[in-house]
C-alpha cells in the first residue's frame, strides 16, 4: 500500500513540477523580452522618430505585455499546485496527499505547509499528531483559509477529546484577529463558529439545531464545494438521522460516503456506525 501511495504522489509531483518549469521558462523568456525591448528598441533615436507620446504608448503597452505574460506565468503554476490538491479534496486520499506534501519544499511559507500536513493527519484519523502539527505553527504567519482551516482543525480535535471548552477559547482568539473593514474574514469567522455549534448541538442532542447549523456551515461553501467536503458533509447528516432514529436516511448517507470517500477517515466510522444501524435493524426485527 505504502508502494502504491509513493507511486501516486510521484506522478503528481511530476505534473506539479512540469508546470513549475514551465513557469520558470515563461518567467526568463518574459524577462528577456523586456530587456531587449527597453535597452535595444526603445532608445533615444526610437523617440526621436515616432515621437514623445507615442514612445510612451508603446513603452506602457510593453509593461502591460509583461504583466499579462508575467500573470499568465503565475497561472500555469497554480494549476500545478491544484493537482496537488485534488488528491484530497477530489480523490478523497490524505495519504497520497501527505506524501506529495513531503516531496514538496519551500522557503516563504514552511507555516502554510506544515498547517496543510496537520490536515491530512486529520482526514487520516490522527487527531493527536495533527494536534501536535498544529502547536508548531507560527499562527501569525498564516493567513485567509490557511488561518481559518488551523483554527477549524485544531477545534474539531478539542471537541473529539472532550475538551469543547477549549474550542471556545479558539473563537475568542480568532475573533480578536479579525480586522473590522475584512468582509472575508467575518466570513471565515461565522463558518468557524457554524462548524462548532454543530458539534455542539449535537453533544447537547438538539437534532432540530444540528441540521440549521449543518446548512448555515454549508453555506459558507456554496458554489466551491468539493467532495471530500460534501462525503463530511454526508457524514453529518448521517449521525443526524442516526441519532433522530431516521435510519433509512442515514443508512443512504453512509452508503455514499463508503462509495466515495475513499481513504478519508470518515469511510471507517460510516461502516462502523452502518453495522449499528443494521444491527439495530435486526434486533428490533427479531423481537417483533
Amino acid at each position: 500500500m505504502e508502494r502504491e501511495v509513493e507511486l501516486r504522489a510521484g506522478e503528481i509531483i511530476k505534473r506539479y513540477r512540469l508546470h513549475k518549469y514551465i513557469c520558470c521558462a515563461i518567467v526568463v523568456l518574459d524577462v528577456i523580452f523586456l530587456f531587449y525591448m527597453v535597452f535595444f528598441k526603445m532608445d533615444s533615436w526610437f523617440s526621436y522618430y515616432v515621437g514623445g507620446f507615442a514612445s510612451f504608448l508603446l513603452t506602457v503597452s510593453v509593461f502591460a505585455l509583461y504583466a499579462v505574460i508575467a500573470a499568465i506565468a503565475v497561472f500555469v503554476k497554480w494549476i500545478g499546485a491544484v493537482k496537488v490538491d485534488l488528491a484530497l479534496y477530489e480523490e478523497c486520499d490524505p495519504f497520497v496527499y501527505e506524501a506529495c506534501l513531503n516531496k514538496l519544499h519551500t522557503f516563504f511559507y514552511k507555516d502554510r505547509l506544515t498547517c496543510l500536513h496537520a490536515i491530512a493527519q486529520y482526514y487520516q484519523g490522527n487527531i493527536h499528531g495533527a494536534e501536535e502539527i498544529l502547536r508548531g505553527v507560527n499562527l501569525y504567519k498564516l493567513k485567509g483559509m490557511f488561518r481559518v482551516n488551523y483554527y477549524i482543525i485544531l477545534s474539531a480535535v478539542f471537541f473529539q477529546k472532550g475538551e469543547g471548552m477549549r474550542a471556545a477559547e479558539l473563537e475568542q482568539s480568532y475573533r480578536a484577529g479579525i480586522k473590522k473593514k475584512s468582509k472575508r474574514e467575518q466570513m471565515y469567522f461565522r463558518m468557524l463558529c457554524a462548524g462548532n455549534n454543530l458539534y455542539r448541538a449535537m453533544e447537547n442532542k438538539d437534532y432540530e439545531s444540528a441540521f440549521r447549523f449543518l446548512a448555515e456551515r454549508k453555506e459558507y461553501e456554496s458554489g466551491k464545494t468539493r467532495k471530500w467536503s460534501l462525503i463530511g458533509y454526508s457524514m453529518w447528516e448521517a449521525r443526524i438521522c442516526a441519532a433522530m432514529g431516521d435510519k433509512e436516511s442515514a443508512r443512504q448517507r453512509l452508503n455514499y460516503v463508503i462509495a466515495e470517500g475513499g481513504r478519508l477517515v470518515h469511510v471507517a466510522e460510516a461502516r462502523k456506525l452502518l453495522l449499528e444501524i443494521n444491527g439495530t435493524a435486526d434486533g428490533e426485527s427479531e423481537n417483533g
